[in-house]
């Protein structure tokens, strides 16, 4: 009976049953909308009628907002952990944020367009080599033939992830060699290259085998930053390339170092060009005749 009462007294109150009634303990309760729109709730009681419940209308709105953003925050944190955001942006060749303006230079957009007008012609199954000014200085077909040279003088692996989208050779190729990351440690930590690495093997085809060379080795007492580049940090990057390599059943790692350096463990002058970074020939030569057997394992691999 009270309910009926209750929804005929406020009928003739001006009250609209639009959001039904609730007639469970301890008092009957109407959400209703009045002539003015205006929502809350009406209990009857012993006492008579009286509005109350606006507030608890207000506290369910409040909880549902709140756990919708309690989801959104958690599908956000689960999506930034993963590389999900990663894989969609190489997927569409989007990128968050731009890379900075200081790897990215003008040297470094202008070889790249020569790299792109010449992908196209690229035979398939050629050696893709990717790294920097020691790539760029090296005879690639004095290591394999067919290959291509897409070395940036001063590249970094900002410079390489930012890249690789443009080389649609990659997808043809037999064998992709990386070889950088010493211009990386005027901007980064080693942990920071081993990430970045990480994103390069990703964006990398699944069906191409990798070659990863270290680091070479830099003469201290000629190349002009000891205290940012120098053989232990250069040592220590490459033992942790070496692991990332070896969890990539596509990837071999390659480390011409110890070829290279001197009784003090740095690059051996006889073997660099004066600036005690960069190869000369003779230098070259070992790097090439170590580049040529990891190449030689990573085909027969995958084979």
């Amino acid at each position: 009976m009270v309910n009926t009462r209750l929804a005929g007294r406020l009928r003739r109150n001006g009250w609209r049953n639009d959001y039904g009634c609730e007639f469970g303990p301890p008092f009957p309760t109407c959400c209703m909308k009045n002539e003015n729109s205006k929502l809350v709730s009406i209990v009857w009681t012993p006492a008579g009628l009286y509005l109350n419940c606006q507030l608890n209308l207000i506290m369910r709105r409040a909880t549902f907002i709140s756990y919708i953003v309690i989801l959104h925050v958690v599908l956000a944190l689960v999506l930034w952990k993963s590389d999900f955001l990663s894989r969609v942006e190489r997927k569409f060749g989007v990128n968050r944020t731009p890379p900075p303006t200081q790897e990215i230079t003008e040297h470094y957009k202008r070889t790249l367009a020569y790299h792109v007008r010449m992908d196209g012609n690229v035979p398939d199954g050629s050696v893709v080599f990717i790294g920097d000014s020691l790539t760029q200085g090296l005879c690639t077909d004095a290591v394999t033939s067919p290959s291509v040279n897409y070395g940036i003088g001063s590249d970094t692996t900002v410079g390489v992830i930012e890249r690789l989208p443009a080389y649609s050779s990659l997808r043809r190729a037999s064998v992709v060699v990386l070889a950088c990351g010493v211009n990386d440690m005027k901007f980064r930590d080693n942990k920071e290259i081993v990430q970045n690495y990480r994103r390069i093997l990703q964006g990398l085809p699944q069906s191409v085998a990798i070659v990863c060379s270290a680091v070479l080795p830099v003469n201290e007492g000629l190349y002009g930053e000891p205290k940012v580049v120098n053989n232990a940090k250069i040592l220590d990057l490459n033992f942790l390339l070496k692991g990332i390599c070896s969890e990539d059943a596509r990837c071999v790692f390659v480390d011409a170092g110890g070829r290279l350096v001197d009784a003090g463990g740095n690059l051996s002058p006889t073997l660099q060009d004066g600036d005690g970074i960069h190869l000369n020939s003779a230098g070259n030569r070992i790097w090439i005749d170590e580049l040529r057997n990891a190449i030689g394992k990573a085909l027969h691999r995958g084979t």
